[in-house]
């Protein structure tokens, strides 16, 4: 099937590509289905709605912006998305890229999961402080730098 995306124009997707959000995305609890998009070799992903060409999330897998990075699902996520093994979710953050891209964010106190095998997702709302809505991208980026020229 052909769909119209925010980033990419038209693309052709298939059935296997199309993950179902039963509840939606918070603030969007009528769109149901997306498609997870990945651009060649860049860390990110693109949520996209299939039915709605203007509604589109970047992600980024929580590894690669806080390699730290746990959570404890609950149970009844786990079975709502039927998850059998952790190697079967994809956990993401979604990304917010203002004008300067330095200042680019990542929500972590919200992820995405998805059951990449079932095809089906959730955005859960966590309660821990430890996990910001506004955490810093770069920042790891940041760090490494600093710590070159330290050397």
């Amino acid at each position: 099937m052909k769909i119209e995306t925010k980033f990419f124009g038209a693309v052709e997707i298939d059935d296997t590509q199309i993950v179902d959000f039963a509840h939606g995305i918070p603030g969007f609890e009528n769109e149901r289905k997306f498609a997870v998009l990945k651009h060649d070799d860049s860390p990110f992903h693109v949520l996209q709605s299939v039915e709605r060409s203007g509604l589109a999330f970047i992600l980024i897998e929580l590894g690669k912006v806080a390699p730290d990075y746990e959570i404890d699902l609950p149970d009844e996520v786990v079975a709502e998305l039927k998850l059998e093994k952790p190697e079967e979710a994809l956990v993401c953050a979604i990304v917010v890229l203002p004008a300067n891209i330095s200042q680019a964010t990542a929500n972590l106190a919200a992820p995405i999961v998805i059951n990449i095998k079932e095809k089906r997702g959730v955005q859960i709302i966590l309660n821990n402080p430890a996990y910001g809505v506004k955490h810093p991208l770069f920042s790891q980026v940041r760090e490494e730098s600093k710590l070159k020229s330290a050397k």
